[in-house]
């Protein structure tokens, strides 16, 4: 169990769009979080400044950020982005025009965060996209990039913290380590989110497949999912995706080496085979890159090619 700190306050909240009981959290030491739809870090430094690890989906997100701050006594003058998606970011720009806080974030993502529109384009292949696809997950405020994070330490308010290349969920996503504490963004699915999602979004298979084991080689005393909990230890954790993917990469090789099939035939196979039903247009748009990262890794590999046949683009073993 994890024991709250003295000044922990309860209250019902419309954190990220869904009503749930937020609190804030002693993690150890200095690092706290926010619970919610995404987990917030919260790292406090010299002075009452504390540094915050994501900012949460949209203004409201941002608002209820300030006000638990605020309530303690704290003022943000930083945010630490993991990476650029809405859910994660939304609430910089409401909390750089309120607080001042300065936004960290790593290069690719910093390019989304200053011009979201690159967030939507990608998901439609770089056209004009639809309006379903503009909604706050996707497409969220723009935010100022004040310092481009790589990976290694950077100090901030008096606290050091080190910046952790963990790409795979998007090229530059980056985790955080303060004070023992892990702060895995979306490196990392939890067992709800797998069973859920079934194959979860990916920008590339052999990034995150990298990143995975690189998570083998830590050992922090916690560990914090974006879309999760607060956890001792990840092992187990990171041999489960692991394994979802590469179920996911054995049985699109399995599928292609019987027929050639172009890529919307992989998702439908792919679809059937974890069970899942796409009902929104905007999981269809998710799920699409995802299986691209799929075929482009097993391609890259040698295991499958392609052909362009009858105006089509087959790919086949």
């Amino acid at each position: 169990m994890v024991a709250q700190s003295e000044a922990a306050r309860f209250w019902l909240a419309d954190f990220g769009g869904l009503n749930k009981t937020l609190m804030e959290l002693h993690i150890k030491g200095n690092v706290y979080y926010l619970r919610g739809v995404i987990n917030i870090g919260v790292v406090v430094g010299e002075e009452g400044q504390a540094l915050l690890i994501d900012s949460g989906l949209g203004d409201r997100s941002g608002r209820r950020i300030l006000r638990t701050l605020e309530a303690e006594g704290l003022k943000p003058v930083a945010v630490l982005n993991t990476h650029c998606h809405g859910d994660h970011s939304g609430g910089n720009a409401y909390l750089v025009e309120r607080a001042g806080v300065k936004v960290y974030a790593p290069l690719y993502d910093a390019v989304v965060l200053r011009q979201p529109v690159w967030s939507i384009l990608y998901l439609f292949a770089g056209a004009d996209p639809i309006n379903e696809l503009a909604i706050p997950r996707f497409s969220m405020r723009p935010s100022p990039v004040d310092v481009i994070v790589t990976e290694g330490e950077l100090t901030v308010a008096g606290v050091t913290i080190e910046a952790v290349a963990l790409p795979g969920h998007t090229g530059t996503h980056t985790g955080y380590i303060t004070s023992g504490v892990f702060f895995l963004g979306d490196a990392l699915c939890s067992e709800q989110e797998l069973e859920n999602a079934g194959i979860p979004y990916g920008y590339s298979v052999t990034m995150c497949l990298d990143t995975l084991q690189k998570l083998r080689n830590y050992n922090c005393d916690y560990y914090l999912l974006a879309h999760g909990d607060l956890r001792r230890d990840i092992s187990e954790l990171v041999e489960l995706n692991r394994g979802r993917v590469e179920e996911t990469l054995a049985f699109i090789v399995d599928y292609l080496s019987r027929q050639p099939a172009e890529a919307s035939d992989v998702i439908v196979a792919v679809c059937e085979h974890l069970g899942l039903q796409l009902r929104k247009v905007q999981g269809f748009f998710l799920l699409h890159p995802t299986i691209y990262s799929h075929l482009s890794h097993l391609h890259n590999r040698g295991e499958i090619v392609f052909k362009i046949e009858g105006n089509r683009l087959l790919w086949y073993v």
